[in-house]
């Protein structure tokens, strides 16, 4: 069976971008990975166009707007679907080892915990991740090999 991925904000720029430093490890991925699909969220849409488009991103992308009408277009080309499940930190059945939990870590526990809570993978090139804090999150992290 084919897994379901969430892609985080880095993954999500590494396939968008030409020019990204990991743009040609994403495709490969993506190739040999064939996806049963793609989730999307706000959260990711917002970081994506919040990033993208400021003029210290090394491959500035353009305005805020050009990046939204760039992203609205790779959503329906990826044919990414929403995430139908969302999710809290504060659950202590969602967050398992608190203790884990770290100012730079919130939004990658965050979209892991969206991940688990939608039966799929979050898929990162992020190897810092500590899933055991997320409950399911060691089954529901897909690191992304870079060469």
């Amino acid at each position: 069976m084919k897994n379901l991925f969430l892609p985080d904000i880095n993954t999500i720029l590494a396939l968008l971008d030409q020019k990204h430093i990991h743009h040609h490890d994403a495709h490969r991925w993506l190739e040999k990975s064939s996806p049963a699909g793609f989730l999307i969220c706000p959260h990711l849409e917002n970081g994506v166009i919040r990033i993208a488009s400021q003029p210290r991103y090394p491959n500035f992308l353009g305005t805020a707007v050009t990046v939204r009408v760039a992203l609205i277009r790779f959503i329906a080309e990826m044919g990414m679907k929403r995430c139908q499940n969302e999710t809290t930190l504060l659950d202590d059945s969602v967050l398992v080892k608190p203790a884990l939990l770290t100012p730079a870590s919130i939004a990658d526990l965050h979209l892991l915990a969206v991940a688990v809570a939608n039966h799929a993978k979050l898929a990162t090139f992020d190897k810092r991740i500590q899933p055991t804090a997320i409950q399911g999150g060691k089954k529901a992290l897909e690191i992304i090999p870079v060469l």
